[in-house]
Order: C-alpha cells, then sequence, then structure tokens
C-alpha cells in the first residue's frame, strides 16, 4: 500500500490521506493555514510512501518542523491520519495498535472562568451530580477568589470528590504558592499551569514547596524533548499532552511512555482533535492518565459529519472500537458542507 494523495475539504477541515487501495486515512480540524502547509511541505514527505513506515514519517516531519518553520499542529493532524490509515489497514483500532490496556475511560468536567464564586461552586456541583468523577476550574480571578472557590467548592462536594484548578499560567511564584497552601488544605488533586511552562527554576521550586501536585507543559513547544529536560529536572510532578497542540498521536504516545519511565502522570489535555475519537485512543492504550477531560455529558459533537459521536455516559467514555480511528463520517453531509477541495 502507498499514499498516491492529499486532500483536505473545506470548510468541514477534512484532511484525507488517499492510498492505491480504497483504504483512506482522515483527521478532522484542519484549518486552511495548516493544509496549506500540509500541500507545501508534507507531500515529499508521504506521496509514494508506505504508511505503515509511521515512525520514519514522523521523524521526517519532525525534520520539516525546523527546516521549513511549520505549526507543529501540521505533523499532528497529519500524524493522526496516518494512524486512521493504519489502523484501518490491519482492521484493529487505534488504541489496540499501541497495546490495549483499557477500554472506557473515567472522565472529568472542566469548567470555564466563571464569573462569581457561586458559580464555581454550583458548576461542581453539577458535575459530581452527573456522574463525572472529577471536576477542574478555569479559574484566574486572583489568588483572593480562587482560595474562596477551593474552600467553598470543597465544602459543598465533599471529601471524596476530586478537584484540580487549572491557572492558564496567570499567577506570579508568590501568588501561586499562596494558592497551592489553600488547594492543599482543601486536597485538590493537582494545580495545572501555575506558572509559564518555560519557568522550569520556578515549577521545580513550586513543587518542591507544595505537596499538592503541579502540573504543567500543556502548551510547551518540543513535545517529547522538551518534557524530557523538564522531568530530568523534576521540574513538574505531571505532565500534560494533547493533539495538536504538542504534535500527533506518536508524540503523545511517546511522552507518556517516558513520563511512565519517571513514575510520573501524563494527563491528555482537553477533548482534542476529532471530537474525542484521538485522545480517547490514546488514553485506551496507556496506564498513567487518570481521566479523560471534556466538558459536559452526553455527546462530544461532530454531529452530522460524525454519525457515531462519543459519549459520556455514568462517568465514562466507551473507547471506539471500529478499525483505525473508529470514527463513521457521513459522506453525503461532507460533499454537502465543502465548498473546496485542495
Amino acid at each position: 500500500m502507498r499514499i498516491t494523495d492529499i486532500k483536505v475539504h473545506q470548510p468541514v477541515g477534512l484532511l484525507r490521506l488517499q492510498t492505491d487501495t480504497e483504504l483512506e486515512g482522515w483527521c478532522l480540524g484542519v484549518s486552511p493555514e495548516v493544509a496549506t502547509h500540509v500541500q507545501s511541505s508534507c507531500r515529499e514527505v508521504l506521496i509514494g510512501r508506505d504508511p505503515l513506515d509511521r515512525e520514519r514519517h514522523w521523524q521526517e516531519l519532525v525534520r520539516l518542523d525546523r527546516f521549513r518553520y511549520l505549526p507543529h499542529t501540521v505533523r499532528g493532524l497529519v500524524d493522526v491520519a496516518l494512524w486512521d490509515l493504519v489502523g484501518k489497514a490491519v482492521e484493529l483500532p487505534v488504541w489496540r495498535l499501541l497495546g490495549g490496556f483499557r477500554d472506557r475511560l473515567p472522565a472529568y468536567k472542566s469548567g470555564g472562568n466563571l464569573d462569581q464564586v457561586a458559580a464555581f461552586v454550583d458548576d461542581a456541583v453539577q458535575a459530581r451530580e452527573e456522574g463525572f468523577f472529577g471536576y477542574k476550574d478555569h479559574c484566574y480571578r486572583g489568588p483572593v477568589v480562587m482560595a474562596a472557590v477551593a474552600r467553598q467548592a470543597r465544602a459543598a462536594v465533599g471529601t471524596d470528590f476530586r478537584l484540580m484548578h487549572d491557572a492558564v499560567q496567570t499567577y506570579t511564584y508568590a501568588e501561586a504558592l499562596r494558592v497551592g497552601r489553600v488547594l492543599e488544605e482543601e486536597g485538590y488533586y493537582w494545580f495545572e499551569e501555575p506558572l509559564r511552562d518555560y519557568d522550569l527554576m520556578g515549577l521545580k521550586r513550586l513543587a518542591s514547596a507544595l505537596d499538592v501536585p503541579i502540573a504543567a507543559t500543556e502548551y510547551l513547544p518540543g513535545t517529547v524533548y522538551s518534557t524530557a529536560q523538564v522531568l530530568a529536572q523534576q521540574a513538574v510532578d505531571i505532565v500534560r499532552a494533547s493533539v495538536p497542540w504538542r504534535g500527533g498521536i506518536t508524540d503523545m504516545v511517546k511522552i507518556a511512555r517516558l513520563a511512565e519511565s519517571f513514575g510520573v502522570q501524563c494527563e491528555i489535555t482537553s477533548v482534542g482533535a476529532m471530537h474525542g475519537f484521538v485522545h480517547a485512543q490514546v488514553l485506551a492504550a496507556i496506564r498513567n492518565c487518570t481521566f479523560f477531560e471534556t466538558w459536559r455529558v452526553g455527546s462530544m459533537g461532530g454531529e452530522p459529519l460524525v454519525r457515531n459521536p462519543l459519549e459520556v455516559r455514568q462517568g465514562y467514555v466507551a473507547v471506539p472500537t471500529g478499525p483505525g480511528l473508529g470514527v463513521d463520517l457521513d459522506w453525503a453531509e461532507v460533499e454537502r458542507q465543502t465548498q473546496s477541495v485542495t
């Protein structure tokens, strides 16, 4: 089997790796900018090549990142389509190709930066009532507000429900230390992005000073290579990874395996590409990730393009079992929404 063409449907954002067989590899979420880079730079790496040589393609795409100044999202989305294609070729879901570990994933609810302390508390209570196994706020309204959120949310949900705080890299070191002390008192499961990812010394000091685990690297360039430096310096307690922010499926698995060798959790960030299908495949193949991150019960979206959307039911996400990513596209709907194909 050889890759014969690359097509991108817009504004659908569907990347198709076509072959000399009836099989194709797909990835949704490709912007016009990324599509331009894919067509101008990635064709030389992929056209005429065997998609089963996935590691070789990843290494060549990493090299192109530097020589063509490509956004890392380009490699990530192409890598997703390659994995989808390989899974279809061997008639297995990607998570089994990666080494199956589990077939359903516990989920937590990820909330926003809400207006009032009471709104955060209500959101956490609702998450528990909806069956989620935890709740993460994205409060970046300052240490005073966050301290109130932590105390009131814990009182409202009880001690056996996991709470996490994501500061989105907004604190100074002194502020992060102050908030972290409160999170420790309230038994928070982790403290995410307290400082900028590049502030390795600050993160290391904070991780040493606090008992609540520090999570970072969500948007750190360099994927597995930069994560290796963070882990080697013991700058954080938990690393983060996702598609396409930190590369593709290959990147995520390399990061997760690296973290596991250090005895560190790799918590996957957000629903991710392809309306949760990509992250579900990776989480199902690794041990050192506790939760699937999403924002609501029921469907994760993609309709009407996706006929079998992933859903959160009773706190769990069932892992797709179809070949590749397991996405069932409605081709009539793809054609209806397509305005151009490049």
